[in-house]
């Protein structure tokens, strides 16, 4: 018994314009969800330092005033600085908020002409007192703060 049957089916042009379009759907779901991560991974905080001075020098401590300001638009959480052959690191953040402007300023302690710890460091109404503050030796000629994104 033979039959014939009739079949019928999208014909090859259709059928490739359709896998086309997914391929493309798919390639602009898979960009929008990897670059949407990478963006929020991305994210970086900005301290700009305007000015700095250091006084008392001679007298065995010193005291580094920063002029500082975080044009970002989140806050900036400062965990710890290296100054010099000075590295200290906070118990407690000092938190500087978006738009925020002022001094921070470091109170130091001096030996033999190098910094050897911090005693103070404090930002607005926030201070941090020697308690909160750990301090290690470290390699000279170096500022840097590290900060955190609250």
């Amino acid at each position: 018994m033979t039959t014939k049957m009739n079949r019928k089916g999208i014909s090859n042009v259709v059928a490739t314009i359709i896998l086309i379009a997914v391929a493309i759907a798919l390639a602009v779901a898979v960009a929008v969800w990897v670059f949407g991560i990478a963006g929020s991974a991305a994210k970086t905080a900005a301290l700009q330092i305007q000015s700095v001075s250091l006084t008392g020098v001679s007298s065995g401590s010193a005291t580094l005033t920063l002029l500082i300001s975080n044009p970002s638009s989140s806050g900036i959480g400062i965990v710890g600085f290296t100054l010099g052959g000075l590295s200290c690191t906070f118990s407690t953040t000092l938190s500087i908020s978006s738009g925020a402007q002022g001094p921070l300023t470091i109170s130091l302690q001096i030996s033999s002409g190098a910094f050897t710890s911090a005693s103070q460091v404090s930002f607005g109404n926030q201070t941090l007192p020697s308690s909160k503050i750990s301090s290690l030796a470290a390699s000279p000629h170096k500022l840097a703060f590290n900060i955190v994104e609250p």
